[in-house]
């Protein structure tokens, strides 16, 4: 359910763009909402306070309050997507300090920009955590933490994820195209090994000790070069 929020005092213009957004939700987005409209600012604080607001069209202007700037003060969650409407572009002096996911002059709201203003709310309010990539395990899929990644091991055509739970992943593709999806902090120690830096305890001679207690090889020839990739990320993290 979808909770959506009219700021608006010109009541005509409210009712206007209430039928006009739940004809968009209706031709182009397959989800419940509920809709309320309010004239008032205080009105719409107090409703505001007390309830989760996702979606929250607000005119610039609302009874000589400019609401770009009262929202920096008020609108606290970072969950609110708010769209700001309005008939004079010249108000808009401050959006760059507010949460605005979207500007329209009411002038130009076509199906088309209503529907990209809405749009753009529900990506950011339903976006994943960049953290977590899914997985197809034949026909199951699943979703994992990449921070939770110990070690990834490759063979024949496959890798091994080896988890902090001590849980273990089998995955059909190369090590080489899973890792262009992962964050620096993963190192290619070895032919066979990519390693999280992030749950390395120590290194020496010719290994890395993880604080798990697991051990990946480096191989001599590669050696100072590893190290000195892991210390450089170390200064650098």
């Amino acid at each position: 359910m979808i909770n959506i929020a009219i700021l608006e005092d010109d009541v005509n213009y409210s009712e206007i763009i209430s039928y006009k957004i739940e004809k968009c939700i209706a031709e182009n987005f397959n989800l419940e909402f509920e809709m309320r409209s309010f004239n008032d600012v205080a009105k719409f604080s107090q409703f505001m306070e007390a309830n989760k607001i996702d979606i929250a069209f607000i005119d610039i202007l609302v009874n000589g309050t400019n609401t770009m700037d009262w929202s920096v003060l008020n609108i606290r969650s970072r969950h609110t997507q708010v769209i700001f409407m309005t008939a004079y572009p010249q108000e808009a002096y401050s959006i760059s300090e507010t949460q605005c996911c979207y500007y329209l002059i009411k002038s130009r709201i076509t199906d088309s920009t209503l529907s990209k203003a809405i749009q753009r709310a529900l990506q950011k309010i339903t976006k994943k955590d960049p953290n977590f990539i899914n997985l197809k395990l034949g026909s199951k899929s699943i979703s994992v933490n990449i921070h939770d990644i110990l070690y990834i091991e490759t063979f024949n055509n496959s890798i091994m994820l080896h988890m902090d739970s001590s849980e273990k992943i089998s995955v059909y593709t190369s090590l080489k195209d899973f890792s262009k999806n992962l964050p620096p902090n993963f190192l290619r120690c070895h032919k066979s090994y990519m390693i999280n830096m992030n749950h390395i305890r120590s290194y020496e001679p010719h290994k890395f000790v993880l604080r798990s207690g697991d051990s990946i090889p480096i191989p001599p020839k590669k050696y100072k070069g590893v190290v000195a990739a892991y210390e450089n990320y170390l200064t650098n993290l």
